[in-house]
Parts: structure tokens; C-alpha cells; sequence
């Protein structure tokens, strides 16, 4: 069975905010978390999206609130067909409670205090009474002393469904039962969230009626199994699994049933139940670890003994040369255990049941971890291996929601933060360590020991987790965030195992061979030199399927990334050695489609709709001649940022790449709006004067260096003509002063190494990726000066230590640093538009273009976003990180 789909409720950007603004409370620049309601417009990408319920979103009237009334119980009186249950299911429709006076009974709405905790000395209290149809009536007294008895509604619906199950209850009152206990129990649960109900006894009303409702889904299984009916077996030993996940007398009974159910299903000679046997073992063992015991091996066994058989037959037929039937026996071994060994070299060798997706990449991977990595396709290998709690699932409407990752489900609000159950698992034979709350614990303790990197961005808003059990952590919410699933989505480390082993988040040896619980796990790394393109091999983690919303996947089997640089592009997609190959030249679009391209179709090229990556001139503020603000100012203003664009970039098509017009990417919602908008940044006369002030100054150094990538040749283009606008008005400079930009080519990872890891550069043109859509957050991380270290992610040191900051600075660092203490959307957008203009004024880097980033697809590349049952325009993807929702992509 399919889960649910999670639908997207999707605004229009403009409209999404202003309803937030008008709906959402600020919450002041001190860090205390505010009373938690999960907005369901959190977040401001083009499209806003609600997916915490991951019901479907329907129009029309919502539903009444539990203390007015269970319209459950509404719709089975309706449906009932035995009058005695329509009558039993109307009389509980509406919540109530019975107080007993002398003159006889009172029906009334549930009262929020327990007999016994009334307070002292009152004389009366304040009751509404409920006429026969459940309308309330006016309030009134009822004399303390007069009252005889209180019956709660909760401890009447106890002893109301106790008739249903004597002597021996039939299926449809088990049922019924079922259905009444756990809709009083919704009842009650809310009421005391919502102080309907308060007081410190209510447990004791609480816990018969829990207690009642589990063992009314005990007899539900007991029931099906001892009628043998597979079907209601399955139906009650998922609700129970789903219920009681850490209930052992459950589990145990559970186990049981399923085993049972297994062993009836090995017993046929249909192919489909047996693999249908090995599905709900991997449920079973995926909720309940080791419940089954002896019974649940043993029947594991078998299915593997029938596997090692039909891949037996496999290799023989195979080696006679009768591929069709080898391949017919090897899909049926790896239905039933894909880990038996052999299996998976003998798909690759037929190709049977095994995809193999092609990924071109610019720069080979080396540091694969989540706080190593830096170039394109180590994030990308990141996708592959690791997970996060949550992961952003972008959508063909342009909106943005969230599923579960490594947790099993979505978040749990609970106060001041979130509660996650997780996907945890034991270590396996290999020992290889497993995932549990304990890992979340520890992911969080290392990215805090480097704080001041990429990984540790969410670090503000989060505090320290605390594991429920093993399988459930809760997660504190330091400070408020407008969607706080948006800093959810961390990768989580195998964390626990690293901290026993003494290793860093940055590990070198873990970057090098890394393991997460992802879908792709490494298998393979091509050594470096020689002339064919380096292949890095990931093949599919078989612990990422055990999990029922995830049999099955990923349905790729082997990703392959390959060194583009060595490769012919247009030949690899011809040949299907290649399927993807990001960033593609907008002048080299027409290779790869149209009549020009030779390919027949074979491949499409779209332009990436969710684009984060600006580019920049970063400026190193420890050198002391580039504090001054003049220069700063005066290089920012220099740059025609649309005639390199138009020059260099664009080929002919205009409607692509935009300039910069402040720090945030040209269509952030952060950006000033209205007629005009920001004003372009370059000033040319502006920039002269600026410049002059600079050079009139004491000894000015006018040598300054430029790096660049020199493996990208369009980079070293742009930064020639940046050189020659900024040189040009200078050249009749005071005293015969004049800048002098120094072209300096290095390789993409040593330009990373030397910005970032050394802080050895005057200027840089770099990349520079929002981590999200909430922009004015990723500036003030990227300004942060606690992160102005080496290896940092402020790059620019800016506020750094030596670097003669001045008030105007000083104030932008602060402004950014406050907009942390707004969620409301209204005024954290005013707060971003000013600190954008004040960024201009202190130039801590100089804004250049957003690049549209073109993707090579091929079309037999099928992308699957969430559960949907039809692919999507790859469009959608990130091409930095680009894998996202890979478990679920096909290749036909």
C-alpha cells in the first residue's frame, strides 16, 4: 500500500505574505522561543506550501473541534446499521459531562477541573448545560454541596463499550469499540492541551481509557488471526505498530501475528506472496527489531534459501547462455533477498533490474562529507550518502515542502520545539553502526565544535537535542524561525560511532570513505592520472529500503558520476553513457538540442527554476588597504554588470542571467519592490570619484590581485573584462596612480582552499550558494563574525579581528544579527530591504550576477518529486546539490 501523498498547498509568493504578516506575532530580538504554531504559509519561496499534515488539503468548511463535537462519531451513526451502535456513537458525538444533583442529572460541557480539585470553601460552580441535541444553554451555579456525583465523559465511554465485548465481541463490535475509545481519547488529548481540561488528576481518567483502547486493538488482531484473515491481520497489526511503537508487549504480540502471516503466505506457490512475506518481515523488523524472535529467522531463512535457489538457476542458465530465463530467475532471487551474494554483480553484468544513471561532473569529488565538502559534485555526493531529519522536496508549482528523512514521519510540535521519531536501526553483521536518537544528539555536538562553517547555520535556531528513547529525539527551538522545518533538513552524521572513534564532523578519513543513511552508499573510486574520465561509483544502501513507505527504492541501482572535462558530452548522451550533465554554457545549448544537435531528441536542456548560487567578488577585509571603503565602493560601482553578461554569458539569448542589484539573488522576495525597485550598482562616475579617493590617500597599494577559476573559461573572461573596466578609470589616476588588477588562474578547489580554508586572496570571483530561500538569514551568516576564522564561512572577514570595522559596518553586522528575532514576514522583509541598501554603503563583497544554471537531461531520465505517480520537469532540481528525491528518479 502506498502512504499518502503529501499535497502541497500552495499561495502565490505576494499574497502568501501578506496574510503571514497579518497573522504572525514578531518575536522580540531576545532569544526565547514563542508559543509554537507551525504556519502554514512558512516560507517565502515563490510558492508556500503546508505539508506538516500530510493529509490532502480540502476545500470547503472545516471540521467542528473535539470539545464541540466528534464528527467521526457523527459519520458512524450515519453509517451504522444496527440501531443499537447509531445510538451509542450519536450519544457521544457531542462531549459531555453528567454531574448528579438531588433533583436528578445534569448534562453538561466538559468541565475543566476534577471533583476533587475544586478549589476549597467555593460554593457553586460554573456549568453549561447541554440541551437533548447537544446545544448549549445558558451557564448556571450548581451548589457544591447538591452535587452527588460527576461522571466524565472519558470514564463513560469506558464503561459504555464494555457490553460490546462480552461474552465474546464479534468483529463489527470490536470495531465500533475501536472507533468510540479512540475518538474520546482525540477528545481528551486536545482538551488538555487547550486547558479544557486542567488540573494535575486527569491521568487517572487518562490511562484506563488508553489502556481500554489498546486492548481493544489486541483483540482486533487476536480476532483477525484466529479468523485467518490476511487482510484485517494486516489492517490491526499496522494501526498497532503505528500506535504503540515502543510498546514491547505489543510488539511481541504483533510479531507473532505477522510471522504467522508469513509462514501462511511461504506456504503458497505464487511467487507474489512470497515476496509479499518478505515485505512485511522488513516492516515488521523496521518498526519492531528482533520482535519475531527465532520464528521471524527463521522464516528469513527460508526466504533466503529460496533466493540462493532461483539465483542458482540464474548463473546456470547463464552460463548455457539462455539470458532470458537467467534474468527472469535473478529479478525473482533479488525479490526475495537482494543481499545475497553475487546478486548484484549479476544484475550489473545482464542489466536486468539494474539502472545505471551517467552524472557528468565539472570537478571530480574528493571530500565527501557533509562538513568537507565544497565543490558541486562533493555536495551532490552528500545527497547520495546522507540525510537529514527532514529534506526539501521542491515541486512542479514552484512551491517548496518537506518530507521525512531520516525521521519516520513529520515532526511532532511539542513545546518549545519538535519531536521526531526516527528510522533507527541496530548495527548490521558487517558492523556498520546503525542510526538512532543518539546520532541526532551527536550530529549536533559536532557541528558545534565548528560552528562558525556551513554545516552549523542552522546551529541558532536549534538547541540541544535529547533523545525521547532510542528511536525518538525532541528538539528544542532556540529562537523562533517562520518555517522551522527550513533548518531541519541538516545531514545527520553516524555520530555516535564518530565521537567514540574520536573524529571530527570534518574528518579526513571519514570525508574520504563516508556512510550515512541514504538511499546510495560509495562503492567505488576511479585513482587519479590517466586519460580516461574518472568514475566515483555509488551503488543502492539496502538498509534505506527496509522501511514500508520505501520498499523498493531507490529504483536506481548505481549512480555513476563521471569527470566531464574528459569526456565528449554530445557522443557520452548518444551512447547512454551519460544521462545528466549540469551547468551547461548557455552557447551550448544548441549542442545538445535542437536540429543542430544530432541526438534525435535524446536530450533536453532546462534551466533550472530553483537557483541559490549568486556570484561575487569576495574581498579580503584582513588586507588593510581593501578596509578602505572608498575602494570597496569604487570597485562595486565600476562594474557593467550587464555588459559582461551580455558579452560573455548570454550568447545571443538575453532573456537569461541577471545582475545583482544588492546582496540577494535580482528575484528575492528580500529585495525592495515597487516602481523601480533597486537601483543597478554601477555608477560610473561615482566609481571615479570613489576610486580618486583612494588613491589620493596615504601610500595606497594599487596592485591588487584577482583569482579566479582557471578551469572555467567563461570565469577567466568575466575577470578579464572586470580588470579592464576597473583599470579603465583609473589610468589618468593623481600623481600617476593607477589600479593594477592582477589576473591570477588557480583550480576551483585551490580557489576554495585559498578564499576559504587559508584566507590568502585580495579579491576572488567566487560562488556563493544561499543555504535556503530565507536570504537575509544566509547574509548574516555569511557576515557573521564569529565565522570570520579560517575555514569559516565568512570568507570576507568581515568584523573580523584587525579589521578596522567602522559604525556604518558595525550596524549592518547587528541588523543582521536581529533579523534572527523575526518571524513575522512583513517586518523581517522591511528589516532585509534596509539591510540590503546598508550593504551597499559598507560593500563587504561586491554583488555581480546571478547565472541561470542549464541542465542536459537525458529524456529517458524520469524524475519523481515526493509520491507522485508522474514525473516532473527536472527543472525543479537544485543543480548544487541535484539529487534531491534521487531514491525515487527511473531511467527508462
Amino acid at each position: 500500500m502506498r502512504p499518502a501523498q503529501h499535497r502541497p498547498h500552495t499561495l502565490p509568493r505576494f499574497a502568501a505574505l501578506l496574510l503571514f504578516a497579518a497573522g504572525a506575532a514578531v518575536v522580540g530580538a531576545a532569544q526565547q522561543t514563542p508559543p509554537e504554531v507551525e504556519d502554514p504559509k512558512g516560507t517565502v519561496k515563490k510558492k508556500i506550501v503546508v505539508d506538516d499534515d500530510p493529509a490532502p488539503v480540502k476545500k470547503g468548511p472545516v471540521g467542528n473541534p473535539p470539545d464541540a463535537k466528534l464528527d467521526e462519531l457523527v459519520r458512524a451513526a450515519d453509517e451504522a446499521r444496527s440501531p443499537e451502535l447509531k445510538a451509542l456513537f450519536a450519544k457521544y458525538a457531542v462531549p459531555a459531562d453528567r454531574i448528579t444533583e438531588a433533583s436528578g442529572g445534569l448534562r453538561v460541557k466538559p468541565i475543566p477541573l476534577r471533583r476533587a480539585e475544586w478549589p476549597k470553601g467555593v460554593e457553586s460552580i460554573a456549568v453549561t448545560p447541554l440541551d437533548a441535541a447537544g446545544r448549549p444553554r445558558e451557564p448556571r451555579g450548581v451548589a457544591v454541596a447538591g452535587v452527588r456525583g460527576v461522571d466524565h465523559f472519558e470514564a463513560m465511554a469506558v464503561a459504555d463499550v464494555e457490553p460490546l465485548l462480552k461474552p465474546v465481541a464479534t468483529p463489527d463490535n470490536l470495531a465500533a469499540a475501536e472507533k468510540l475509545l479512540a475518538a474520546v481519547l482525540r477528545f481528551h488529548d486536545y482538551a488538555r492541551e487547550r486547558q479544557i481540561r486542567r488540573g494535575k488528576t486527569w491521568d487517572e481518567v487518562r490511562e484506563p481509557l488508553a489502556a481500554k483502547l489498546r486492548d481493544v486493538r489486541l483483540e482486533q488482531l487476536r480476532s483477525a488471526v484466529a479468523a485467518r484473515d490476511a487482510a484485517r491481520v494486516d489492517e490491526a497489526g499496522t494501526r498497532l505498530m503505528n500506535a504503540y511503537p515502543k510498546d514491547a508487549a505489543v510488539a511481541r504480540e504483533v510479531a507473532v501475528a505477522r510471522v504467522g502471516e508469513v509462514t501462511l503466505l511461504l506456504r503458497s506457490a505464487s511467487h507474489a506472496d512470497h515476496v509479499r512475506a518478505r515485505e512485511v518481515l522488513d516492516e515488521l523488523d523496521a518498526r519492531f527489531p528482533g520482535a519475531g524472535g527465532e520464528a521471524a529467522a527463521e522464516v528469513r531463512k527460508q526466504l533466503r534459501e529460496m533466493a540462493v535457489k532461483a539465483f542458482t538457476r540464474a548463473r546456470d542458465k547463464k552460463g548455457v547462455g539462455d539470458l532470458t530465463t537467467a534474468r527472469d530467475e535473478l529479478t525473482r532471487a533479488a525479490a526475495l533477498d537482494p543481499t545475497v551474494d553475487g546478486i548484484r554483480e549479476m544484475q550489473r553484468e545482464l542489466r536486468t533490474g539494474y539502472p545505471i544513471l551517467h552524472v557528468g561532473v565539472r570537478q571530480y569529488p574528493e571530500r565527501l562529507s557533509p562538513a568537507t565538502a565544497r565543490l558541486d559534485s562533493e555536495k551532490q555526493v552528500v545527497d547520495l550518502v546522507f540525510e537529514g531529519l527532514l529534506e526539501e522536496i521542491p515541486d512542479g508549482t514552484g512551491a517548496v515542502r518537506y518530507r521525512p528523512a531520516a525521521a519516520l514521519g513529520l515532526p511532532t510540535a511539542i513545546p518549545g520545539g519538535r519531536e521526531f521519531a526516527l528510522r533507527a536501526f541496530d548495527r548490521d553483521p558487517s558492523g556498520r553502526p546503525g542510526f538512532d536518537s543518539h546520532d541526532v544528539v551527536a550530529t549536533v555536538k559536532l557541528l558545534r565544535d565548528r560552528a562558525d562553517t556551513w554545516p552549523g547555520y542552522a546551529l541558532p535556531w536549534l538547541g540541544a537535542p535529547a533523545p525521547r528513547d532510542n528511536s525518538a529525539v525532541r528538539v528544542p527551538l532556540a529562537l523562533g524561525h517562520p518555517d522551522p522545518r527550513a533548518v531541519l533538513t541538516f545531514k545527520m552524521l553516524p555520530g555516535r560511532w564518530m565521537a567514540e572513534n574520536g573524529k571530527n564532523a570534518d574528518d579526513g578519513t571519514f570525508a574520504e570513505k563516508p556512510f550515512g543513511t541514504g538511499p546510495f552508499k560509495l562503492y567505488s573510486n576511479s585513482p587519479p592520472g590517466g586519460k580516461a574520465p574518472r568514475e566515483m561509483v555509488f551503488i543502492d544502501n539496502p538498509a534505506y529500503g527496509r522501511w514500508r513507505d520505501r520498499a523498493g527504492l531507490p529504483y536506481l541501482r548505481e549512480i555513476r558520476l563521471v569527470e566531464a572535462s574528459k569526456l565528449d558530452p554530445v557522443e557520452a548522451f548518444r551512447t547512454d553513457k551519460l544521462h545528466v550533465l549540469p551547468d551547461v554554457p548557455t552557447g551550448d545549448i544548441p549542442k545538445f538540442e535542437g536540429p543542430a544537435s544530432q541526438l534525435g531528441g535524446r536530450v533536453q536542456v532546462v534551466t533550472a527554476q530553483t537557483n541559490r548560487r549568486v556570484h561575487v567578488l569576495a574581498i579580503n577585509l584582513q588586507r588593510s588597504y581593501l578596509q578602505s571603503k572608498p575602494l570597496r565602493q569604487g570597485l562595486s560601482m565600476a562594474l557593467d554588470r550587464e555588459d559582461i553578461l551580455r558579452e560573455v554569458f548570454r550568447a545571443g539569448r538575453p532573456e537569461f542571467h541577471k545582475a545583482m542589484t544588492g546582496p540577494y539573488p535580482p528575484t528575492s522576495w528580500a529585495n525592495p519592490k515597487g516602481l523601480g525597485g533597486q537601483p543597478q550598482l554601477v555608477n560610473r562616475d561615482l566609481a571615479v570619484a570613489r576610486l580618486k579617493t583612494y588613491l589620493s590617500g596615504t601610500a595606497p597599494k594599487t596592485d591588487i590581485e584577482l583569482a579566479f577559476p582557471k578551469d572555467d573559461p567563461r570565469a577567466e573572461e568575466a575577470c578579464r573584462r572586470i580588470k579592464a573596466q576597473i583599470e579603465g578609470l583609473t589610468k589618468d589616476g593623481v600623481d600617476g596612480r593607477k589600479l593594477t588588477l592582477n589576473l591570477n588562474g588557480v583550480s576551483t578547489p585551490d580557489l576554495y582552499r585559498l578564499v576559504e580554508g587559508e584566507h590568502r586572496y585580495d579579491l576572488a570571483y567566487v560562488p556563493f550558494d544561499y543555504p535556503d530561500d530565507w536570504h537575509p538569514y544566509g547574509l548574516g551568516a555569511a557576515l557573521d563574525s564569529a565565522a570570520a576564522t579560517r575555514g569559516g564561512r565568512n570568507w570576507f572577514s568581515f568584523l573580523g579581528q584587525g579589521t578596522n570595522p567602522d559604525d556604518q559596518d558595525q550596524r549592518l553586522g547587528q541588523m543582521l544579527n536581529e533579523l534572527r528575532g523575526y518571524r513575522d514576514v512583513g517586518e523581517l522583509t522591511r528589516r532585509a530591504v534596509e539591510a540590503g541598501k546598508l550593504f551597499n554603503e559598507c560593500v563587504p563583497f561586491v554583488p555581480l550576477w546571478q547565472l541561470d544554471r542549464h541542465t542536459a537531461v537525458h529524456t529517458g531520465l524520469k524524475v519523481y518529486l515526493d509520491d507522485a505517480t508522474e514525473p516532473v520537469n527536472p527543472k525543479w532540481l537544485n543543480p548544487t546539490t541535484l539529487f534531491q528525491n534521487v531514491a525515487r528518479w527511473r531511467l527508462e
